[in-house]
């Protein structure tokens, strides 16, 4: 929260005119003798209309640079409280999806399993592929694609972590104590025949 206000106020300073600033500095130490510079300038002597002028440039560049900084705090705020709220709804729907696998999903998940990999390729454009990745359930690990029959390939990857999660919600299937029938029926009967076609594509070229 510190960090984005900071930054924001940072911000002021790299995008608006250098000039504002330089005003809101000369009139101010000009209209309050700062060092006593307007002694040693000789602005002491000017009429007292143009000190008036001055001190209202002072008034009036303070007024714009205060509201830039709220401005920019209130944007700076905005954004902390959405990246929040966007985080706390991830964190909800990796969740809810870890504990609602479809068969065809746990089919696909098993392959990290049997690969003993974090990194694994499979069909981009699976439906199982997509619902796991749009959950937070796999990541990208590359921007690369290997064509297949199946359609494009994409390199993904999945956490350590959701792969002890996985083990402690499915122990039958991704534990080391998994049922060998269960984990058996999944791959032959639930494995999507785009993740089967990768896996084809994986063996005959080497990728």
């Amino acid at each position: 929260m510190v960090e984005n206000v900071i930054n924001a106020v940072l911000d002021i300073f790299r995008k608006h005119n250098i000039l504002l600033y330089g005003v809101l500095i000369v009139s101010g130490v000009l209209t309050y003798n700062i060092w006593g510079l307007s002694d040693i300038t000789g602005f002491i002597k000017i009429e007292e209309k143009y000190k008036n002028y001055t001190a209202l440039a002072f008034l009036f560049s303070t007024t714009i640079v205060f509201l830039l900084v709220f401005k920019s705090i209130v944007l700076g705020f905005k954004s902390y409280v959405v990246e929040r709220s966007s985080k706390i709804t991830a964190k909800a729907t990796y969740k809810e999806k870890l504990v609602n696998l479809t068969k065809k999903e746990r089919a696909v998940l098993l392959q990290f399993f049997i690969q003993e990999s974090e990194t694994i390729w499979l069909p981009w454009r699976g439906q199982e592929v997509v619902e796991l990745v749009n959950a937070g359930v796999l990541n990208i690990a590359s921007n690369s694609l290997q064509m297949t029959r199946a359609g494009e390939a994409a390199l993904l990857k999945i956490q350590k972590s959701t792969m002890h999660e996985l083990a402690t919600i499915y122990s039958d299937t991704f534990s080391n104590k998994h049922d060998s029938k269960v984990v058996q029926d999944i791959l032959q009967n639930h494995t999507p025949e785009s993740v089967k076609a990768v896996l084809e594509s994986r063996h005959v070229f080497g990728y």
